[in-house]
Order: structure tokens, then C-alpha cells, then sequence
């Protein structure tokens, strides 16, 4: 049994998550091998939290990914050095639709291998 255990996480997908941080506008983290620094929110389109919402919206923001600018949107992806970088959510969300101001923000990357 305790084979079959072992054989089962061996073969565990190598996509799994590696890691998840929380950073702030101009904070850089690391995830693994990988710098990340959020610098602009380019659009926060989110539905709030009071309000019922035909479409969810989206949040794009603008990083210094490895030293290269990239824009992320909230669940695509993006290809970095032996993996893919995620901007999962961000908090705050707006109750009504009120302007979040920037400093405010604490984004939810996860680095893929």
C-alpha cells in the first residue's frame, strides 16, 4: 500500500504551484527564481462585492517581471523562465464600484513549473 503511495505522488503533475506571495504596488517579491514587481493598475474592472454583475469584470496591472515589463491579467498566465506567472486576485474589491486607491492593494501571484 505504501507503495502504491509513493508511485501516486511521484507521478504528481509538474505544473503543480510552486509557490503563492501577496505584494504591494512597487514591492518586489520572489517566487523561486523569479522577480516580481507590481507597478500600475491598468484597469480594475472587478464586479463589487454589493453589486450583482452581468460579466465579472477583470483586473490588468502592469509588472517588472525579471526585468522585462509585462502586463498581467487576473487568470492568464504568462510564460517566465521554466514556468508560467499568474496574477490570481487582488484585494481590496470594491463594495459599490468606489475607486480603490492604489496604495491599497496587495496582489496574489503563483509561479507554475
Amino acid at each position: 500500500m505504501l507503495a502504491a503511495i509513493l508511485m501516486l505522488a511521484a507521478a504528481a503533475p509538474s505544473d503543480a504551484p510552486t509557490a503563492t506571495v501577496v505584494a504591494r504596488l512597487g514591492q518586489t517579491v520572489r517566487l523561486a527564481d523569479v522577480r516580481v514587481t507590481p507597478l500600475q493598475v491598468i484597469e480594475d474592472s472587478r464586479c463589487p462585492r454589493l453589486v450583482a454583475c452581468v460579466w465579472r469584470g477583470r483586473l490588468r496591472l502592469t509588472a517588472a517581471v525579471g526585468g522585462a515589463r509585462v502586463t498581467l491579467d487576473d487568470g492568464i498566465p504568462v510564460t517566465v523562465r521554466r514556468g508560467h506567472l499568474l496574477l490570481v486576485d487582488a484585494e481590496p474589491l470594491s463594495q459599490r464600484g468606489e475607486k480603490i486607491p492604489p496604495r491599497a492593494y496587495r496582489f496574489r501571484f503563483r509561479l507554475q513549473r
